[in-house]
């Protein structure tokens, strides 16, 4: 156990000073922190348009959720992906240990910036379009949040372990956040979609965590949301196991045919 906790700690320094380099103070309030407030704009003023103040209110909650969920599914397809291009696939073939907690790990950073991307969002354009949500409300809805974090980053995950061996991992998880857009009742409401389409939101992250965070926000009470915080979290544990298998998998194919540079 200690040494699990030795591992993930110096993936989560790792993680840390990757993302500082890359993402200066310069960097992310000039580029990445006007990106993210631009890109909910434009679908809460498409929103506005379509349907006035309340379907504003709505896409801001769903694009305040939505932009930390685009950057988890690319950054931990890209956790993943990384060990390939960064020559360290075989250190972790050929560790002892288990590769989780580094792994985990490594995410640390990326949840960081999701959180922080979030929390801006909110922060900022709530007064700044003098939309009506109660701050208390949308405090008790963090741990419904967190919870749809860490299923989105699950997924990514999933997409970082099944593109090992090609090289479109990146454009794999664009498309899958762009669809999760479609589905997952972001921008419109989830009962006005088909049926089909209900099926497929069904069956992916965020879909009912959001639904249990508009709740929330609205006033209702945890014990009435517990049904999707539930469905949330088995989402979360299912796609955790599928990456769970699918990496382990990429590991023990490479170990047994030593075929690390075509992985």
């Amino acid at each position: 156990m200690r040494s699990a906790w030795r591992l993930f700690w110096g993936g989560v320094r790792v993680s840390w000073v990757d993302y500082l380099v890359e993402m200066t103070p310069e960097i992310f309030l000039g580029m990445r922190l006007p990106r993210i407030l631009l890109q909910a704009l434009f679908f809460i003023f498409l929103a506005k348009a379509a349907g006035g103040a309340d379907l504003e209110r709505f896409a801001l909650i769903g694009n305040g959720v939505q932009i930390a969920v685009f950057i988890l599914i690319l950054t931990m397809e890209a956790v993943i992906e990384s060990e390939k291009y960064d020559d360290t696939f075989q250190y972790l073939i050929a560790a002892p240990s288990s590769w989780l907690p580094i792994m985990l790990g490594k995410c640390m950073a990326y949840y960081g910036e999701a959180m922080i991307a979030s929390s801006v969002t909110f922060a900022v354009l709530i007064p700044l379009l003098h939309i009506p949500i109660v701050p208390v409300d949308l405090l008790r809805a963090v741990p419904v949040i967190l919870i749809i974090f860490v299923s989105a980053g699950a997924m990514g995950w999933c997409i970082g372990a099944f593109s090992l061996p090609v090289r479109y991992g990146y454009l794999i998880g664009n498309w899958m956040g762009y669809l999760m857009m479609i589905f997952c009742g972001i921008n419109v409401p989830f009962g006005s979609l088909s049926a089909p389409l209900q099926f497929v939101g069904n069956l992916l992250p965020v879909t009912h965590g959001l639904l249990a965070v508009r709740a929330l926000i609205d006033g209702a009470s945890y014990a009435s949301v517990w049904p999707l915080i539930a469905k949330e979290v088995m989402i979360l544990l299912v796609y955790s196991a599928i990456a769970w298998v699918t990496f382990g998998y990429r590991l023990h194919v490479t170990r047994q045919q030593g075929t690390i540079e075509q992985v």
